[in-house]
């Protein structure tokens, strides 16, 4: 009887120790569940992303692409040719093309409020559509409806009122 008896105690040690592991891992899983809505539910999605820069770059890690804000103010989006020569910028106050193996500080050509210029290797403006500020004497607020061709020393040597 002894033997029958150390039987039954082994099944019931048995069970328990089922029991225990299924205990166990259910305390686990509710830990884990409690932890992940604790620290998802803190969150709220929301449908805005804030930032003052964004920057698209290349599987190769170069820059392709960004939008910022240009002095601050306006927002500006600057597209980079593959081999990293060529700039085009896109914002409110126009569209340009930039050379940047180019000295000179204006575009290789520009579309803005002020018209439609284009700039020679040096960045001397060449030719003139809309009466750009560049062409006259004095700023204008609204351009002019004239086509310039300047001389190389930036002088009009053609214009067309």
């Amino acid at each position: 009887m002894t033997e029958n008896r150390w039987e039954i105690l082994e099944s019931r040690v048995t069970n328990l120790e089922k029991q225990n592991r299924w205990l166990r891992a259910g305390c686990v899983l509710a830990g884990l569940v409690v932890v992940c809505v604790l620290t998802l539910g803190a969150s709220k999605a929301g449908n805005t992303v804030e930032a003052q820069r964004f920057v698209l770059k290349s599987a190769k890690g170069e820059l392709r692409a960004e939008l910022t804000a240009l002095d601050g103010d306006y927002p500006r989006l600057s597209l980079v040719s593959p081999n990293g020569e060529y700039v085009t910028e896109l914002s409110p106050l126009g569209v340009s093309v930039i050379d940047k193996a180019l000295p000179g500080k204006l575009p290789l050509g520009h579309f803005g409020n002020t018209g439609l210029y284009f700039t020679d290797q040096r960045g001397k403006v060449v030719i003139e559509v809309g009466g750009a500020s560049v062409s006259s004497s004095s700023p204008q607020i609204a351009p002019i409806p004239e086509i310039a061709i300047f001389n190389d020393k930036g002088q009009p040597s053609w214009r067309v009122p």
